[in-house]
């Protein structure tokens, strides 16, 4: 029996922060190890039955600017399986989903092409060749410069919540979004 735990990062152990960032270094090149960072995001850690990490997800909570008006979204981010083809990495973006779905929230993220149609079959929307209108704003340099993900083969996987930004995004396609963050 699988079990699915929610936890805000804040509340998230040492040790089990530590198993967190053991996943994210075997999947991804340079992964944050610092706990603090992740203090207001929402873990999403599935467990098996011998209480094992088998999928690892968390929502981060980012401000957007588009079309002149801010939006609070959160931004699907890490997420990993450890035992893949099992369905963990479905049940644990359905979980999410619903999470999103009930706060009535925004989420967004990026994903390798080759993983969009995974995220589709998750109940997520793909907006293809539109990663480049995330704009990184550095507040330091009052510049523009993009976010660090090769954008050749970079989708944005996004749920509409109440503020139907995905919509307006999708509808107005020659508008940048600034980010304030390099990445989530």
């Amino acid at each position: 029996m699988n079990h699915l735990v929610i936890k805000k990062g804040s509340r998230i152990s040492r040790r089990l922060a530590d198993k967190i960032f053991s996943i994210w270094k075997k999947e991804f090149d340079n992964p944050e190890e610092k706990k603090e960072k992740f203090a207001d995001d929402i873990f999403f850690i599935l467990r098996n039955s011998k209480k094992e990490i088998v999928s690892v997800g968390r929502l981060k909570p980012v401000k957007l600017k588009f079309m002149k008006n801010d939006y609070h979204v959160l931004g699907i981010a890490d997420v990993v399986s450890v035992v893949r083809k099992k369905g963990y990495g479905k049940r644990l973006m359905k979980e999410i989903k619903k999470y999103l779905k009930q706060k009535k929230k925004t989420g967004i993220g990026f994903c390798f092409r080759k993983n969009s149609g995974f995220y589709r079959k998750c109940g997520f929307g793909i907006a293809r060749n539109q990663v480049a209108r995330f704009v990184y704003k550095n507040k330091k340099k009052k510049t523009y410069g993009d976010i660090d993900i090769n954008k050749a083969d970079v989708d944005v996987i996004y749920f509409n919540g109440k503020d139907f930004f995905a919509d307006k995004f999708l509808k107005n396609k020659k508008q940048d979004v600034k980010i304030y963050i390099p990445h989530w």
